[in-house]
């Protein structure tokens, strides 16, 4: 099966997980699918010894449709974080141009309509507030007033085409930020707890093993390392040598 179809397969069963037993990964999720592959393949050569346990037998075979599914939900949520990161870079890269943009027009709107009592009411509340959110208004405000009113702006040689920009403008920071704040707020927690449900998913599968392999070959030290996980095996040995060569220092 396809990574996806691994994931939809179990899509219940993750769905069933109580909130309060969801795990989040303390490693990183490739690295864990990874482990959790290896573990299979030692498992399934150590099968016959495994199962004089308590142990659930099918929990060996589960593994690899398991990680697989765990691999689909992390390419997800990454999918849905990417497209919010790549949101914010252009929004950084937006903003400023379009802050710019807005107090040219509110300077060149305050002169040429400085004689008309209603056209400099409507600016003042233009003007008046701040914030993103305030910015894209602004913008598609002042988009309006120009081109509800264009000969104050040509009399003093005001380029009309800088209204047209803030209108467009406006609908595209008004996406980005819809990306970055609003409309994809649900999407990253959906995503995110979907991974976490897959990888607790596994987890549950990989502890199981781990403990049954540890407990038949507890006298075998080079079996029973092949039921820990590398990566924190590596962490405690690399934590050991700092401590070490702290105290030689």
């Amino acid at each position: 099966m396809t990574n996806k179809e691994c994931y939809d397969s179990l899509l219940e069963m993750y769905v069933a997980i109580h909130k309060d037993a969801i795990k989040s990964p303390n490693l990183p999720i490739q690295t864990a699918i990874s482990e959790a592959l290896k573990l299979q393949e030692n498992a399934l050569q150590d099968k016959d010894q495994l199962i004089t346990t308590d142990l659930d037998a099918t929990l060996i075979d589960d593994l690899a449709p398991r990680a697989y599914a765990c691999k689909h939900a992390q390419i997800m949520w990454e999918k849905v974080f990417k497209a919010k990161s790549d949101a914010e870079d252009l929004w950084r890269e937006k903003a400023p141009k379009a802050y710019d943009l807005r107090d040219t027009l509110l300077h060149y709107c305050r002169y040429v309509y400085r004689n008309d009592k209603d056209l400099k009411d409507r600016i003042d509340r233009i003007a008046d507030g701040s914030g993103h959110d305030d910015l894209v208004m602004d913008l598609a405000n002042l988009a309006n007033l120009g081109k509800e009113n264009p000969e104050p702006l040509t009399a003093n040689s005001i380029d009309l085409t800088l209204f047209d920009q803030a209108e467009t403008m406006s609908n595209e920071c008004g996406d980005l930020l819809a990306k970055v704040h609003g409309a994809r707020t649900a999407s990253d927690a959906d995503a995110k707890e979907m991974r976490d449900r897959a990888y607790t998913y596994l987890k549950q599968a990989v502890d199981a093993v781990r403990a049954a392999g540890r407990f038949v070959f507890w006298r075998n030290e080079k079996r029973i390392d092949l039921y820990g996980s590398e990566y924190f095996r590596e962490l405690r040995e690399n934590s050991r040598k700092e401590k070490e060569e702290e105290l030689e220092a």
